[in-house]
């Protein structure tokens, strides 16, 4: 003879103390509930009260939360920019500091280069090449008018003054993006390159830094985006526009989706446009709720009806008056309701929302 369960044993007392009553001329006894040969229970209106089942019907999901996502807060490409140095040196003063805003053009670094010195060198040399290439142009295109010299001279005076115009240009516009700061010489100021908030500073007064070296990020507005990394089995399923639900209630929409997947991580880049107020800061870490398209037939249930079984899920639903164990697929969930699919679960349809384990119990007995 099989063994019932603790659990199975403690109920069947309950239900029976329960139908004894408290009258000597109370009504017969009340039979253990058991389950028929398709796996329903009965159970009366007392049995069920007295062991805490309580129904919740199931509502249609629109949704999937995807949750616990690692996200990061970051500046949008489209409005970002990088200060970087034009030239190797040492820092010898900061002039601005992250979250100040800043104007195209303004100071923002003091920087003392010895590169910048021969970098002066060769722009005065350029400069005064230039200015005499296009002097000796000039006199040979009069002479060659008055036939006093070829034309391919004059062509070639031409050509030479060309030459130098370029090089000029090209050492000039190596220095646009800093002016001398009237101290010693080397010593120039590096200038936004737009206007903006400054978001990072990667810079100290004494820091050595190399050419290109990255010093400032500029944000050109205050619009902010989010990154964060979803299971590649999901990709089949990632639109733009999808919304995306972060702690305290901020609320972000998807705009972009990685064409690729990391290798080691199996996961694909996902970034989101936060919505504007929303309080974050570059850098800032969170946990995000990825929302995706639910399937057609997909219900959400509390988290409490929802039973582990085997290597599956098993909701149990009150068909007329009799409950039957259901296996559903477990699609997402947010820690209040999960959101499921199964042949023959319907919207409206009653679930046990609490005493679902001794519906299982009394269904495993028999």
């Amino acid at each position: 003879m099989r063994r019932l369960p603790a659990v199975l044993l403690l109920t069947s007392a309950l239900l029976a103390l329960t139908a004894c009553g408290s009258s000597n001329d109370a009504a017969p006894t009340e039979a253990a509930p058991q389950a028929d040969a398709q796996g329903r229970i009965r159970l009366s209106a007392a049995q069920t009260a007295n062991l805490g089942i309580q129904r919740t019907p199931a509502v249609a999901a629109d949704s999937v939360p995807v949750t616990g996502l690692p996200a990061e807060v970051t500046v949008p490409l489209a409005s970002s920019a990088q200060v970087t140095m034009p030239y190797a040196g040492v820092v010898t003063r900061v002039l601005v500091d992250e979250g100040e805003t800043v104007r195209r053009g303004q100071p923002m670094l003091r920087v003392q280069s010895r590169e910048l010195v021969a970098v002066q060198a060769d722009y005065a040399r350029a400069r005064a090449e230039s200015g005499l290439a296009a002097q000796q142009a000039q006199r040979d295109a009069l002479l060659q008018r008055e036939g006093l010299i070829p034309a391919a001279r004059a062509q070639e005076s031409r050509a030479r003054a060309q030459v130098a115009s370029a090089s000029l240009q090209q050492a000039g516009a190596s220095l646009a993006q800093l002016r001398p700061s009237g101290g010693a010489a080397g010593e120039f100021e590096l200038l936004a390159p737009q206007a903006g908030r400054v978001v990072h500073r990667q810079v100290a007064p004494g820091q050595a830094l190399e050419a290109l070296a990255a010093a400032f990020t500029l944000a050109s507005d205050d619009r902010l985006d989010l990154e964060f990394a979803v299971p590649v089995e999901l990709a089949t399923q990632l639109r733009v526009g999808q919304p995306v639900a972060l702690p305290g209630g901020a609320t972000a929409s998807v705009a972009a989706v990685g064409g690729d997947a990391d290798a080691g991580a199996q996961s694909l880049r996902v970034r989101a446009q936060l919505a504007a107020g929303s309080g974050l800061l570059p850098g800032q870490q969170l946990d995000v709720t990825l929302q995706l398209p639910a399937p057609a037939g997909a219900v959400a249930v509390p988290v409490g009806a929802l039973l582990q079984d085997g290597d599956g899920h098993l909701l149990f639903v009150l068909e007329g008056d009799a409950w039957r164990g259901l296996p559903v697929r477990l699609l997402g969930g947010d820690g209040r309701h999960a959101i499921v699919t199964g042949e023959g679960l319907s919207a409206g349809l009653p679930v046990a929302s609490a005493g679902a384990n001794l519906l299982k119990t009394l269904t495993a007995a028999e």
